[in-house]
């Protein structure tokens, strides 16, 4: 029993010492707050379901089956997303931007 609270008593310590030296890692300025990227997820998806489906000439299903794979969120929300940003995605497809622009946008995805 002794043993166990020594332990304790020095995770508490050094967890202590650790927050002292670290600042830490974000402020929650904006409590309250919820999903405060989702618009900028929710276009990113949008343009990368246009380079599956229009630039790659992927089926539907097959274009969210790789989305779910690159966000790691499920099917059904990828569509329920593109469903609601459905104003960008006609806009997106106006457009029709290239690969070079696709990647001057989102540089940290693969357009090729």
């Amino acid at each position: 029993m002794l043993f166990l609270c020594n332990q304790a008593l020095l995770m508490i310590r050094g967890s202590q010492t650790l927050t002292s030296i670290f600042p830490p890692a974000f402020e929650a300025k904006n409590k309250g707050k919820r999903n405060v990227y989702a618009l900028d997820r929710d276009a990113c998806m949008s343009y990368r379901f246009y380079y599956y489906y229009h630039l790659e000439r992927k089926r539907f299903d097959d274009a969210i089956l790789d989305m779910e794979r690159e966000f790691f969120i499920s099917g059904r929300t990828i569509a329920d997303r593109l469903t609601e940003n459905n104003d960008l995605l006609k806009d997106i497809a106006r457009n029709a931007p290239s690969r070079k622009q696709l990647k001057q946008r989102y540089p940290h995805f693969n357009w090729n």
